[in-house]
């Protein structure tokens, strides 16, 4: 192909190459390529760059789609962006919006305003017509000490707090109708490509921001769920009590030299949920045969089950811990999904059958061989010498399908007791950027992995899209099913697993095509103080990731 001195050749995955002049914007390449409702960026050597980049060497890229994880959280930061600046158009800059947390595949954002259902209606005629204007999201390069002044100015000094504990001076922000924000990802070029969302009045008078799920772009129907909802309510006023929202709240009990007492308290509060629910299983103790405990994953059900069964063990209750885990089929069995990768966490990768004739021969008061599965060699072993329930009064299992009545169908559903857990954490890195249950859960199996199962970042991540799948599909349906919602957070939990997370992180090569993933839990992390885990209690629930627990 002949090219002149000022073209380029661009190489595109799945269209082959384009000739461009030097400087041409990628926006403008997407245009000619007719999918700008469609792609929202691009890789570059496997690192992911916005729209308006603009091209100066021969170069292949691939491009990134709303439909991609990536490209999901792209769009997602500029619907908040659109939504935050919809609110102040019509109600003044100083309006005070929240996005709080994620909550039924949306966010729940509270706003100081008497809402209505024709308020919402409005918000949502004004992003549309936001959208219609096709706006650019500016991106612009401003130093420190002017953000901190603009934050302080706008009352948003969460924000100021955080960019005073950093050590740069050069800061990106985002302008849009003269708003600046900033949201932890790469923003679209512009307004226009958020075309699909939606907002609903929930009853306590929050906003429900709606996005699509990247599985068929459509909008599910919002279900209010009341016990999740009371979860994040009840942390977030126990935060206020302590005087940490965000985390440069959390940053600054560590430069106080208070991490410690601050540690011991979050451990107080989770160790009275278990007893409030021993509590509860000690009143029932003539019903309860079986208490299941479910969740996704990294939620911290192994720790949470050891911890339960000592407080019953307190009340004279004794007893006995199973883990679905170890009725993983031997990895030879284990099915695979399209593109022939493993995968654990859908039901048919478990055992059922021996499973429930395992469970029945327990309660039945048997001697029973259960097995152990070995994550390095991938098949069950038999190492330890049969058990038997003669002098225990009921059984703990614990596992991510545990909620699902297929696991356990041969027990009367009043002889069981449901509890799912997850990290509902209260913490903000600031009122527009919360911390992602997700994410957080992520950083809790990359450091988990690494150093009980042998597995690299890369691993982890591959398996990750695999893991959120089979949550979409097999999980989150049946929280519903739950008898009691527990919080596994810690607020400062992500101070500690940044000491071991980064480096494994690190790991990732720019030649993978998860770098810019990593990068991206990289710079996240970048907003949090190391804290040592040298404070942690041996019966901490972080120590089921960070090691040296007692449960181990």
């Amino acid at each position: 192909m002949i090219k002149l001195t000022n073209e380029l050749i661009i190489e595109i995955e799945g269209y082959g190459n384009i000739v461009v002049h030097k400087d041409t914007t990628l926006y403008d390449l997407i245009k000619r390529l007719n999918k700008t409702d469609d792609i929202i960026a691009c890789s570059i050597n496997n690192e992911i760059v916005e729209l308006s980049y603009k091209l100066k060497e021969d170069t292949k890229l691939k491009l990134i789609s709303i439909k991609d994880r990536m490209g999901a959280k792209i769009y997602r930061s500029g619907l908040k962006f659109i939504y935050i600046t919809a609110i102040k158009e019509l109600f003044g800059i100083n309006t005070d919006v929240k996005l709080l947390h994620s909550l039924d595949k949306g966010i729940y954002t509270r706003i100081d305003l008497d809402l209505t259902v024709d308020i919402v209606k409005d918000i949502k005629a004004k992003m549309e017509e936001l959208v219609s204007r096709d706006l650019r999201f500016e991106k612009i390069t401003t130093s420190r000490k002017e953000a901190i002044k603009y934050f302080n100015e706008v009352k948003e000094k969460e924000k100021s707090s955080m960019y005073k504990q950093m050590t740069g001076d050069a800061l990106t922000l985002y302008n849009l109708l003269n708003y600046y924000n900033y949201f932890y990802t790469k923003m679209p070029y512009s307004t226009g490509i958020i075309k699909s969302f939606d907002l609903t009045l929930t009853k306590d008078k929050g906003v429900m921001l709606e996005y699509p799920s990247t599985y068929d772009m459509k909008i599910p129907p919002y279900t209010h769920m009341d016990q999740v909802l009371n979860v994040f309510k009840e942390y977030g006023k126990w935060a206020d009590t302590l005087g940490v929202k965000y985390v440069s709240d959390v940053n600054n009990v560590v430069i106080e030299g208070k991490i410690k007492e601050f540690i011991e308290l979050n451990e107080i509060k989770q160790n009275n949920d278990l007893l409030k629910i021993s509590s509860e299983i000690e009143k029932n103790l003539n019903n309860i045969k079986l208490v299941l405990i479910a969740g996704p994953s990294s939620s911290g059900k192994t720790t949470t089950s050891k911890k339960l069964s000592l407080y019953l063990k307190n009340k004279g209750i004794n007893p006995f811990v199973l883990s679905t885990d170890d009725f993983f089929k031997n990895r030879i069995d284990t099915p695979k999904n399209e593109n022939g990768e493993y995968e654990y966490d859908i039901p048919e990768a478990l055992d059922i059958d021996l499973f429930n004739e395992k469970l029945t021969s327990l309660i039945k008061g048997e001697e029973t061989l259960l097995p152990t599965y070995n994550f390095l060699t991938g098949e069950k072993e038999y190492k330890h010498p049969p058990v038997s329930l003669k002098n225990r009064d009921l059984i703990i299992v614990e596992g991510i399908h545990t909620l699902n009545e297929m696991l356990t169908s041969k027990i009367d559903r009043k002889n069981k007791l449901k509890i799912y857990i997850s990290p509902f954490t209260p913490l903000d890195l600031d009122r527009h950027n919360h911390v992602s249950t997700v994410d957080l859960r992520l950083i809790r199996r990359l450091v988990r992995d690494y150093r009980t199962r042998g597995y690299d970042a890369e691993e982890t991540l591959k398996n990750w899209r695999v893991v959120r799948r089979s949550e979409e599909k097999y999980i989150f349906p049946y929280q519903k099913e739950a008898d009691i919602v527990l919080n596994t957070a810690l607020i400062y939990e992500l101070g500690v697993l940044k000491t071991y997370a980064v480096p494994i992180l690190f790991s990732v090569s720019y030649h993978s095509e998860y770098y810019s993933e990593a990068l991206r839990i990289i710079n996240f992390l970048k907003s949090f103080l190391n804290i040592s885990d040298s404070m942690l209690p041996e019966t901490a629930l972080l120590r089921e990731f960070v090691g040296g627990g007692y449960f181990e």
